[in-house]
């Protein structure tokens, strides 16, 4: 037999039984499968479960195959194979065991604090776990050895009627197939709610659901199908809220305004960029170290509505979960109303935040950009009051977009100069003057200033302040390379994540907060407005704002797409919530510059990384 063929063979087979090594070990991710679902979703949980590591052995066998072709070493391909499949398979049993004790997967936090000197202050790991551990590890690495033992001694044995090259193409081919029939069923589960499907995207390690939304959209298929979603709180991965939670009956309820302006930056709330606001703040409580739960859109109004860490959205967006305050709102029969300059479709609101309320979202305002959409937004609350009265208490969102980029504004409001027109990205870096850039977007928040004025004048004209709870915030920050990035979403700077926050409470007296607050305690502290007890635990990581203990707090999370971070006044440790990124561990401080990651446990404490650890399972059964 040819020497090339038998390499071929040889990786064939050892793929083979690795592979089926891999669903040994990764079948107690399966025990996490909801209990009495149909035959339907059972199959389609393990079709995931068998494509999830086909795909993964997938990209291992495409170099494995190029290199037995090329490298006329048997020894080089047995030890080059074994070494990476004892690797991923010694890998693949930590994240099993994360996965029992946390409910996510292995992640940077988890993995820099197992491997990191002195890691026994956050998570302790005793003699018998380590004794198993040991054994599983010799077992798989004896495996290993076996394989190329039974390969080498037995290889007539494992002889096959065609060439090694072509069991080896099969083989790619077959695992190529079985994810070309998951793939699609995912994909059109996910365009039409079908959340016994989508629910899986986070049970395997390294699922890669397949979303077509946006192809979908250009092909004219709505995408917005919640109108005929029926919320289902029998089955699934989350476990939110622990418990229902109870709003006391009263007669008075408050009236709610939520104005969120799109990256308004802590710092633009003065007497010369936002007077409007400046002068209303006067009247209410100003936050003056308030954080957003996500250093983009989608992770900052996630954080308000539900209260919890942005490493949820992935389920929650999989199983369409309702937000405790959204479904409150809807069972005292609140009258809600949600306007938006830009599209809840993308990030995925309508199927998230607001899953439960569907015909009460305007997105679709006409008009050119915020510049236009924004200042019809107070003329369209006004007409909204007038047609559905104030008899009943109500609750209503705006989403200003104008300060976002590009940012949009008439002309009119060029306030701040020199400004730029228009943003060049491909000559943006760190060493153009920013002024221009800046003054930009100083405009467009003076714009915003105006239009939330016009909200304010709505609701004292209609003679509503003494009975309505007002909240003026951002969803993010933005940077102007202060610590050398642009914009948001890119890291976790104080320009990025520290947002304006006031809150007006009839009847309570102004004053100002220095404290650390966050978006997770909007939800907490409106709920207890409308009359909720003063325990949230049950659904979020926040504290009301009313409590006299909401100050005690010495950290927050924010969250990014893979990525999330715990910041303290004095530093800010930047982890992985994805397995793909786990070398993602840095430690910053207070003016964001690089400490070296094992000084962690010099700036945060064991026993605040190991609640960020268990919070982050909290929700998931």
């Amino acid at each position: 037999m040819p020497l090339s063929n038998h390499r071929f063979l040889t990786l064939f087979w050892f793929l083979v039984a690795n592979f089926t090594l891999a669903l040994f070990i990764g079948s107690s991710y399966l025990d996490f499968v909801p209990e009495s679902i149909s035959l339907g979703e059972w199959l389609f949980s393990q079709l995931a479960y068998v494509s999830n590591f086909a795909l993964i052995y997938f990209v291992f066998s495409i170099p494995l195959f190029v290199i037995a072709g090329l490298v006329p070493s048997m020894i080089f391909l047995r030890g080059l194979t074994g070494t990476i499949f004892a690797l991923f398979n010694v890998t693949l049993l930590i994240d099993t065991i994360i996965y029992k004790l946390y409910r996510f997967h292995i992640n940077g936090l988890i993995w820099n604090i197992l491997v990191t000197e002195g890691s026994s202050d956050s998570v302790k790991i005793g003699g018998a776990t380590v004794i198993t551990f040991v054994v599983y590890v010799i077992l798989i690495l004896l495996f290993q050895v076996g394989v190329h033992y039974a390969l080498y001694r037995y290889k007539d044995y494992f002889q096959l009627k065609v060439s090694g090259v072509k069991v080896m193409s099969y083989a790619l081919l077959a695992m190529l197939g079985i994810n070309l029939i998951d793939k699609p069923i995912y994909a059109h589960a996910d365009l039409n709610n079908k959340t016994h499907i989508t629910r899986y995207a986070k049970l395997f390690p390294l699922y890669q659901p397949l979303t077509v939304k946006r192809l979908a959209q250009q092909w004219g298929i709505d995408v917005n199908r919640e109108f005929d979603y029926q919320v289902s709180k029998g089955a699934g991965m989350m476990n939110y809220p622990l418990k229902d939670v109870p709003i006391s009956n009263s007669e008075k309820l408050p009236n709610i305004v939520l104005i969120t302006v799109d990256s308004w930056r802590f710092d633009m709330m003065n007497d010369e960029v936002s007077p409007e606001i400046f002068e209303f703040s006067k009247n209410a409580w100003v936050f003056n170290n308030h954080y957003s739960g996500g250093n983009s859109t989608r992770f900052g109004m996630f954080s308000m509505f539900y209260g919890i860490y942005g490493s949820y959205w992935h389920t929650i967006l999989s199983e369409r979960t309702e937000p405790v305050l959204m479904e409150s709102l809807r069972k005292k029969e609140y009258n809600i109303g949600i306007w938006s300059s830009a599209d809840l479709s993308w990030p995925e609101f309508r199927k998230t935040a607001f899953i439960g309320t569907p015909d009460q979202i305007y997105d679709r305002i006409p008009g050119n950009g915020a510049k236009e959409r924004d200042i019809q937004q107070p003329k369209l609350f006004d007409a909204w009051l007038d047609s559905v009265g104030t008899d009943q208490p109500f609750f209503t969102f705006f989403l200003l977009d104008a300060p976002h980029e590009p940012y949009s504004y008439p002309k009119e409001f060029v306030r701040f100069e020199p400004s730029v027109n228009d943003i060049n990205y491909l000559n943006l870096d760190k060493h153009v003057d920013i002024e221009p850039f800046f003054n930009h977007y100083k405009n467009a928040v003076a714009f915003s200033d105006h239009v939330i004025g016009e909200f304010l004048n709505v609701i004292e004209n209609k003679n509503l302040m003494d009975n309505t709870i007002i909240i003026i915030t951002s969803d993010h920050g933005a940077e102007f390379y202060e610590h050398g990035y642009w914009g948001h979403n890119s890291a976790f700077t104080k320009e990025q994540i520290l947002a304006p926050f006031i809150l007006y409470i009839p009847g309570e007296k102004p004053q100002t907060i220095d404290a650390i607050t966050s978006h997770m305690d909007i939800a907490p502290t409106l709920l207890e407005l409308m009359g909720s007890d003063s325990d949230h635990s049950s659904h979020s990581f926040g504290n009301s704002l009313l409590s006299v203990n909401f100050g005690d707090q010495n950290y927050i999370v924010s969250s990014g797409w893979g990525e999330s971070a715990i910041v303290t006044e004095d530093a800010t440790l930047v982890f992985s919530t994805e397995t793909y990124n786990l070398n993602t561990f840095e430690l910053r401080d207070k003016d964001y510059e690089l400490l070296p990651s094992n000084e962690y446990s010099k700036y945060f404490k064991a026993s605040d990384v190991n609640q960020v650890i268990l919070n982050m399972g909290k929700f998931l059964k």
